[in-house]
């Protein structure tokens, strides 16, 4: 009898595995672990050998979780390697069991939730972006698209993965682009771990490129010729003369329309930050409106007439060549030539701060170390001997 209830019992675990026949020892150690446990060890035969996957059958819950990289020989010869990947396995099978306990099907949506697409969830954040912010999250999804060949479960992001992204990055484009968009990811990842998609944000681990980077400017000297060089598109001209001498960006430039304007002040919502910025306009930036509004034939709303980013930067670089002057100039770096004169012209850089919109002054002092006037005046004053 005891020998037939043994047969018996091989026969129903057989049956639970598929038809698989697997080592005596090894059945042993499952019956250890599932005796007082919700969710079962089960294996599953593969080319070689057996994988590990834990299941459970209830009422209110039916389910199957794959244990990734639990596998077992089935060899005599690997007894010993085989229960220690069986015990890991049961230490899974311990957090499950806990966590159902507590919170019954709750305690599971979170390992759901992990094997959301996480190229959907970018995707859905990069809709909510505006401008040039849509622009570059546009591109990093791109790339991010290619890398993960469109799908890509939550699950999977690790440390390495988010290494071998920044590489992918560094071989397509520039480190600073690789910047930008892995900066991104990074961003994209930190929503992630708010909605509780991921418990810990990878990317945090995972440095970006160290940079030099160069924040071009102009010299008043040079500011001055660009003013005194004629050009064919006077809205482009005025526009980056009037950033030059207010450190706006250029889509707040291109968005500034006439009531904006009240009083010797500019009053604007900054489109990249959404936050108010308020000051009064230089002698120079109001001569620039002046300008603009005896050429205001079109009695248009918006101050400049400006055209595509990138062509507006085009039509610049044409206008600095055509001034002799050998630099590479972006719109961009009128608020660059703005916040070096303000320094130069010695106010604190609390106060720059305050002008250019920064929300932290730490954007503010990079500039402050491209002007190397107050070290220059330092050396003069050490002491004559």
């Amino acid at each position: 009898m005891i020998k037939i209830a043994a047969i018996s019992q091989r026969f129903s675990q057989r049956i639970i595995n598929g038809g698989c026949i697997i080592n005596e020892k090894l059945l042993k150690e499952f019956k250890k672990c599932n005796q007082n446990s919700i969710f079962k060890i089960r294996y599953r035969p593969r080319k070689t050998g057996y994988s590990l996957f834990l299941e459970c059958q209830r009422k209110d819950l039916r389910k199957t979780i794959d244990l990734k990289d639990f596998n077992i020989t089935d060899k005599v010869s690997n007894i010993i390697h085989d229960k220690q990947i069986i015990q890991k396995a049961y230490e899974q099978q311990l957090y499950y069991d806990n966590l159902y306990k507590l919170n019954g099907n709750n305690a599971l949506l979170q390992d759901k939730l992990k094997e959301s697409n996480v190229n959907i969830f970018f995707d859905d954040l990069r809709n909510k972006k505006e401008g040039n912010t849509l622009k570059n999250w546009s591109n990093a999804f791109k790339h991010f698209g290619i890398f993960s060949g469109g799908h890509m479960k939550f699950s999977d992001i690790t440390i390495q993965y988010c290494e071998n992204y920044r590489e992918y990055l560094l071989s397509k484009v520039s480190p600073n682009t690789t910047c930008t968009y892995f900066s991104i990811f990074k961003a994209m990842l930190n929503k992630a771990v708010m909605r509780n998609l991921i418990e810990k944000n990878p990317g945090s681990y995972v440095k970006n490129p160290k940079l030099d980077v160069v924040r071009e400017f102009l010299s008043e000297a040079e500011v001055r010729t660009l003013s005194q060089t004629e050009y064919e598109n006077v809205d482009i001209k005025n526009a980056f003369l009037f950033s030059c001498f207010t450190g706006l960006r250029l889509s707040d430039v291109k968005n500034l329309k006439w009531n904006n304007i009240k009083e010797g002040y500019v009053n604007i919502m900054q489109i990249k930050t959404k936050d108010p910025l308020r000051f009064k306009l230089s002698h120079s930036a109001i001569r620039i409106l002046k300008i603009q509004e005896k050429d205001n034939s079109q009695n248009s709303d918006n101050i400049f007439r400006l055209l595509a980013d990138n062509s507006t930067n085009k039509h610049l670089k044409r206008w600095v060549e055509l001034a002799g002057i050998e630099k590479r100039i972006t719109f961009h770096n009128g608020r660059h030539t703005y916040a070096t004169m303000c320094i130069s012209s010695g106010m604190r850089l609390y106060t720059v701060s305050k002008l250019l919109g920064h929300t932290d002054i730490k954007n503010t002092q990079i500039y402050a170390k491209l002007i190397d006037k107050d070290l220059d005046e330092a050396i003069d004053k050490l002491p004559i001997i």
